[in-house]
């Protein structure tokens, strides 16, 4: 019996030392199958990184394009003439007609234009609204749509004041 449980005792401390290389080695094929998981997925977002890079440059580039293109749109010659194109009878606006207001709606202080707009609501204001009376309306009504136009005097060297 004897030799019986020195057999046993051999087998048991070779069952627990195989059950931990087997240990050891479940632990290492996790760490590798890991390892690969993680190094897939880096690829996977590196890849993507690279193509959401190029995008962005090309947009940078088309930014740029149209960035130029719109600053030779907006020159005063080229305004004119897109004017002249489309039957359009503009000039730019005078000083006083100029506003320039702030990110939230209202004017910057000290402008001319605002100070003649102040002027003109005040002025505006005090006039008093008169209604037209029914006579008024009745001649208005009365008169044609098409007034005859008044005649002009020409003036030339040789003659002067003919009616034409």
């Amino acid at each position: 019996m004897r030799k019986n449980r020195k057999m046993s005792k051999k087998m048991s401390v070779m069952a627990g030392r195989t059950v931990q290389i087997g240990a050891v080695m479940v632990m290492a094929f996790a760490i590798v199958i890991l390892n690969m998981l993680a190094t897939s997925s880096c690829k996977h977002l590196e890849k993507e990184i690279r193509i959401k890079e190029r995008q962005l440059a090309k947009l940078d580039d088309e930014k740029e394009r149209e960035g130029a293109r719109w600053n030779d749109m907006v020159t005063p010659e080229k305004l004119e003439i897109a004017l002249l194109k489309h039957g359009l009878a503009m000039k730019t606006p005078r000083a006083e007609q100029v506003v320039r207001l702030k990110s939230d709606g209202r004017p910057y202080p000290g402008q001319i234009s605002v100070a003649k707009a102040a002027e003109r609501n005040r002025a505006s204001q005090t006039a008093k609204y008169v209604a037209p009376s029914q006579s008024t309306v009745r001649q208005a009504a009365a008169r044609p749509a098409n007034p005859p136009r008044p005649r002009t005097t020409v003036r030339s060297s040789s003659k002067k004041g003919v009616r034409r």
